[in-house]
């Protein structure tokens, strides 16, 4: 159990494809909200959290309801698959 506790004596490196990509997200990001007020990200973050959890929890709803369940009401309709073993 000691072994898990032990400082790791390499550090972890990402690839340089990964701090590429950062820079360039890190970069973006400045760009879009560099005119913007500490109050106006805030109100941003706010925004974004609220609308993420409701579609998060509206498709947990969906999942789990009986009502939304996709069922086929004509059977007929149903594709029939045809073999064809035209061996000559």
């Amino acid at each position: 159990m000691k072994s898990l506790f032990k400082k790791q004596e390499t550090s972890f490196t990402y690839h340089k494809y990964f701090h590429f990509a950062q820079a360039k997200w890190a970069q973006k990001m400045d760009v879009l909200l560099n005119g913007l007020s500490r109050r106006k990200l805030i109100c941003l973050l706010v925004l974004f959290t609220i609308f993420t959890t409701a579609y998060f929890v509206y498709n947990i709803y969906a999942a789990f309801s009986k009502s939304n369940n996709l069922t086929v009401q004509n059977t007929t309709v149903i594709a029939k698959i045809k073999i064809n073993n035209s061996k000559k």
